[in-house]
C-alpha cells in the first residue's frame, strides 16, 4: 500500500498524487490543438468532464492498481501527469505520461520517468516495465529512450481514434 501523500522528488520536480485542483491546468492542456491526438483518451468538452477519471485514478491508488502522478515543478508549475498501471502479468507494469505543451522539450519528462523506474523497480518489485506511444510521436520515442526503454514491437492497431487505428509502438525496461 501507498500512501497517497508519497512523493517522489527528483533534481527539479515533485510528483505527487492527483488533485481535483489539478482540473483546471489539465483541461487547459487539452484546449492546444492536437494535444491529445496521440492519447486513448478524447479532449473533455469541459473540466467537470475530467471529475469521474479524477476519482478513477483515486480509487486506482486506493487499490494498487495504478499511481497517477502530478507534475509539478518544486515551486508548484504543473508540468502533466506521469503514471504507472499493473497489467495482467505478473511483476509487468505499464508506464504513461504526458507533458502541458507549455513545457514540452525541457527535460521534465526524462526526469520524471527516470523517478517513476526507480519506483517502480523499487516499491512496486516490478521486473518489467514498458510504455506504448503512437508510432508518429518521436518525443515520447525520445524521453523512453533516453531513460534505458528498448524498442519491443510495433503495434499496427493500437488504439482507435475518431473511428481510425493509431500505430503504437511499445517498448520496455527490464529490473
Amino acid at each position: 500500500m501507498i500512501e497517497q501523500n508519497h512523493q517522489i522528488k527528483t533534481e527539479r520536480c515533485i510528483l505527487r498524487h492527483v488533485s481535483k485542483e489539478d482540473i483546471p491546468q489539465v483541461f487547459d492542456a487539452t484546449r492546444v490543438k492536437g494535444f491529445n491526438d496521440g492519447m486513448v483518451w478524447d479532449p473533455p468538452a469541459n473540466p467537470q468532464e475530467l471529475l469521474q477519471p479524477f476519482k478513477d485514478n483515486c480509487e486506482a491508488w486506493r487499490t494498487g492498481t495504478a499511481y497517477v502522478f502530478t507534475i509539478e515543478t518544486h515551486d508548484g508549475a504543473f508540468i502533466g501527469r506521469i503514471s504507472i498501471r499493473s497489467t495482467k502479468s505478473k511483476g509487468l507494469w505499464s508506464l504513461g505520461f504526458w507533458t502541458h505543451p507549455r513545457f514540452q522539450g525541457m527535460g521534465y519528462m526524462s526526469e520524471s520517468v527516470r523517478g517513476i523506474l526507480e519506483f517502480g523497480f523499487n516499491r512496486l518489485s516490478a521486473k518489467e516495465i514498458e510504455a506504448c506511444h503512437a508510432s508518429w510521436n518521436v518525443a515520447s520515442q525520445r524521453v523512453l529512450e533516453k531513460c534505458g526503454f528498448t524498442w519491443r514491437e510495433h503495434i499496427e492497431q493500437g488504439f482507435k481514434k475518431k473511428g481510425d487505428w493509431v500505430a503504437e509502438d511499445r517498448l520496455s525496461i527490464k529490473r
